[in-house]
């Protein structure tokens, strides 16, 4: 029997989070000619759908939806902030 890999959650966060970001790149052209603020509406909405998604299951199984949402947005809010933080400590 083959020994199973350990899973590296880091690496497949930023694999498919890169690939997901490519698909939402690609499918932005079909908004032609848009103002920033529209393509970024657009783009962050898009997010916000499949993260939705993908916490569904964890809110619907949770006693108290409402406090699970809020507590798993939460951590989604912190974990972005987190990537973004390199960025921000840039200097221009």
């Amino acid at each position: 029997m083959k020994p199973v890999e350990p899973v590296d959650f880091m690496r497949f966060a930023n694999e498919t989070g890169l690939e997901l970001f490519q698909l939402l790149m690609a499918r932005s052209e079909k908004l032609g000619e848009q103002s920033f603020s529209e393509v970024l509406g657009a783009m962050t909405g898009a997010t916000a759908v499949c993260l939705a998604n993908v916490l569904r299951p964890a809110v619907e199984a949770a006693p108290d939806r409402s406090s699970a949402a809020e507590s798993l947005i939460a951590l989604c809010t912190r974990q972005a902030r987190r990537f973004l933080d390199p960025i921000i400590a840039e200097k221009r």
